[in-house]
């Protein structure tokens, strides 16, 4: 290798690493005051000619700088391309300016490298020969373990490119874990609903997992009878940008990324036909539960709801969820909110169960790392909400299933509920609860008191 000062013009470019360098202009006005500070890495390919290795933004920073003679590293025309490709890895590695997903497929190009330099190593032996992850770290100058899951997950960003939406690399780690989570949950999901019943409570179980339907509400309501429902429990999308809302929960982005939400500007029909549809195929006495965002929908809501020929009032449910559990977009100028509200409208002339019962419903929410639904609501509350207005045997209808939890409350009362959701992964977590839990005895809470503490 050769230490020497060239003229620019004779440098060619090939395929360059990093497909864009940003903005340069604080790096040309560092090389106008200052000059090159770390000489580029070429190889000579004539007496006059030079292929450039490495320092493609200094190169490009220099040329729109209009630098003439430029310091480099000559390395001889014998490098072989995999030496070249290595030189060149190792010196965008100590970049400060490369993105998470640039700086995790750099790494794993290097071991690729690597690997194909010496050959994978088949021993754990230090003197063994090849090439392992071990070695990278070491090449780095880093921990095994950070190389290691780096390299994983480059590599399962080519499995599962929905990762790239994350917004950093501890973001991505947390989708790729529920992803895995999410393949496994499937595939046991799937031999559960193989397995053939041979008890009444395998019966149970496996009548209850085909309950979940996962298909469009308004292509699947279609098939429900009319005067048929005596309940509805409808948890719709609040169409309030639900990304936004929670950004700041421990929940992982990818509850979020396969929810479904509806744009605010098709909110109004969307729910217009979704309570008119509801109100079809519910018998002549009956309930209807909403659950709906305060603001801005509440009053919109409220005229749905008595247009489509339900009666309600303005006064609604109220589950309260306790400190610790608020939510604000702009808390610089609002108030935290620690309730969720709900409308109870009845179709005909049907009467409260539980009469007398308070409108406020004190339950704990699901803690984050339990949930596999961004807005799973516990077991104790809707099973405390259906038992005040329905009865066993009663026929439930859930448009909207979400992490199914209305369906395991309903299985504790004895009513008959069923519903539908778009998301096979919410689909495989519930059949997942349903088998690891009793008929009867569903719940939310591990032990305790359900009722949040004042």
């Amino acid at each position: 290798m050769e230490l020497k000062i060239i003229p620019i013009s004779s440098i060619t470019c090939g395929e360059r690493f990093r497909l864009d360098y940003g903005d340069i202009n604080s790096l040309i006005e560092s090389i106008k005051k200052e000059g090159i500070i770390q000489p580029l890495a070429v190889k000579q390919t004539s007496p006059d000619t030079y292929h450039l290795l490495a320092g493609g933004r200094r190169f490009q920073a220099c040329t729109k700088a209009s630098i003439t003679d430029i310091p480099v590293r000559i390395y001889p025309e014998t490098i072989t391309p995999l030496e070249m490709r290595s030189i060149e890895l190792m010196e965008n590695i100590c970049r400060k300016d490369l993105t998470w997903e640039e700086s995790i497929n750099l790494k794993n190009e290097i071991n690729e490298l690597q690997i194909e330099i010496h050959g994978r190593k088949k021993s754990t032996a230090v003197d063994a020969e090849g090439w392992s992850e071990r070695d990278t770290a070491e090449l780095l100058g880093m921990s095994n373990t950070s190389v290691s899951a780096d390299i994983n997950l480059a590599n399962a960003l080519k499995v599962f490119p929905e990762l790239k939406k994350a917004t950093n690399k501890n973001e991505a780690m947390k989708m790729l874990r529920k992803l895995q989570v999410d393949v496994i949950q499937e595939e046991i999901s799937k031999r559960l609903m193989e397995k053939r019943a041979r008890t009444p409570i395998e019966q149970q179980l496996l009548d209850l997992s085909n309950r979940y339907i996962v298909k469009d509400f308004f292509e699947g309501i279609r098939e429900v009878p009319d005067h048929s429902i005596d309940l509805v429990e409808m948890d719709p999308p609040y169409g309030i940008a639900l990304q936004d809302v929670k950004k700041h929960d421990n929940i992982d982005i990818q509850l979020h990324t396969q929810y479904n939400e509806v744009p605010a500007e098709e909110y109004l029909v969307f729910m217009s036909r979704v309570i008119r549809e509801c109100y079809r195929v519910m018998s002549e006495n009956s309930w209807l539960i909403v659950w709906y965002a305060m603001e801005p929908w509440a009053e919109t809501i409220y005229h749905l709801i008595n247009n489509a020929g339900f009666h309600t009032r303005r006064l609604p449910g109220i589950w309260v969820k306790g400190e610790g559990q608020l939510q604000c977009m702009q808390p610089n100028i609002y108030l935290a909110s620690g309730f969720e509200p709900f409308f109870y409208a009845t179709k005909g002339r049907p009467t409260i169960v539980k009469q007398g019962r308070s409108n406020v419903f004190h339950f704990k929410p699901v803690q984050n790392q339990y949930k596999c639904h961004p807005t799973e609501r516990p077991v104790e509350l809707t099973q405390e909400i259906l038992s005040v207005f329905g009865w066993e045997g009663a026929r439930v209808l859930v448009p909207f299933l979400g992490s199914g939890n209305t369906l395991l409350s309903a299985s504790n009362l004895g009513m008959q509920a069923f519903g539908f959701d778009l998301v096979n992964e919410y689909k495989a977590s519930y059949i997942v609860r349903v088998h690891e839990g009793r008929p009867g005895q569903y719940k939310s809470y591990g032990g305790g008191s359900n009722e949040v503490p004042f």
